[in-house]
């Protein structure tokens, strides 16, 4: 069962996405589905006349207040966006890959805006792997598992991903993995987690892209629409884009599913679809394909 309601709806738009996307246009929702989808966004929720079956995500218990007669509850408070400074405007000294990439992170490391959204022993998040990686991976902004780790994909989807490539013989030496933010964008409910923000994205992006260039990798890979977005803009969605390449200033860019995906939805239809594009990547790469390969969880 899925706690965490910000996680849950995240999870329904990303499906509600999905089905339309493949040409549903009406969806049939039952009041008990609405009253469960109301308590998770935190509006009220009218009691039915009826006692009604029991929905299988339930309203977290610190949502359901007593309010007496006659007095107007107040909505719950919403921490107020942060006000983010203009993308920052630099240039890289000459020099080796790894002379360059110290020369990022003393960059990053210094920069004010950053230091704002740290809290704690968190260190601004660059990415990790090999500096001569034929293939970059771009990912969700942060987690609070990773700022603590201070490594990207730490965790379950991090797992999940290194299974993937080690599928794909996708080897260490030829991957590096980052993500689209050097920091956690802060949370403005008590369920600790959002998406960033248009603006956060946008002052990030100088940071990913000095990544990428210093890296200067033959492929790019979007995990998510995170970064997809970020690299590449809002339309097509992930899921009308995947499976497809797309340029990224001259390097092929692939968008596919986040690891996360797989783990809130491990069908055999979304493992496969994955699957397809880490194939497409392979061949972009020039890496050997067995037929074994090819026919991983394949549906039919």
């Amino acid at each position: 069962m899925i706690e965490d309601p910000a996680e849950a709806l995240g999870i329904l738009l990303e499906e509600l996405k999905r089905q339309k996307a493949a040409g549903l246009r009406r969806v049939s929702v039952s009041d008990e589905a609405v009253a469960t989808l109301k308590a998770l966004a935190g509006a009220p929720v009218a009691a039915p006349a009826a006692a009604a079956k029991p929905s299988a995500i339930a309203a977290p218990a610190s949502s359901v207040r007593s309010t007496p007669l006659g007095v107007t509850p107040k909505p719950a408070a919403v921490a107020p966006t942060p006000v983010i400074a203009d993308a920052p405007i630099f240039t890289l000294p000459a020099g080796t890959k790894a002379e360059r990439m110290q020369a990022l992170r003393q960059l990053v490391d210094a920069c004010a805006e950053t230091k704002k959204h740290l809290t704690g022993s968190h260190r601004a998040l660059l990415g990790h792997g090999s500096l001569e990686a034929k293939v970059v991976f771009v990912g969700e902004a942060p987690s609070l598992e990773e700022m603590e780790a201070g490594k990207a994909f730490a965790g379950a989807s991090g797992e999940l991903l290194q299974k993937i490539l080690g599928a794909a013989a996708i080897s260490p030496a030829d991957y590096y993995l980052a993500p689209v933010m050097v920091w956690r964008p802060e949370p403005p409910t008590q369920y600790g987690k959002r998406p960033p923000t248009a603006r956060e994205i946008a002052f990030n992006l100088p940071y990913l892209r000095a990544q990428i260039d210093v890296v200067a990798p033959r492929i790019v890979v979007a995990l998510g629409a995170q970064a997809f977005e970020a690299l590449h803009g809002r339309t097509p969605s992930i899921t009308q884009a995947r499976g497809q390449w797309f340029d990224l200033s001259g390097v092929p860019l692939m968008p596919t599913y986040h690891p996360n995906y797989l783990l809130h939805n491990p069908s055999a239809s979304a493992k496969r679809a994955v699957w397809e594009d880490f194939l497409l990547a392979m061949e972009k790469l020039g890496l050997p394909i067995s037929e074994k390969q090819r026919g991983f969880f394949a549906t039919s």
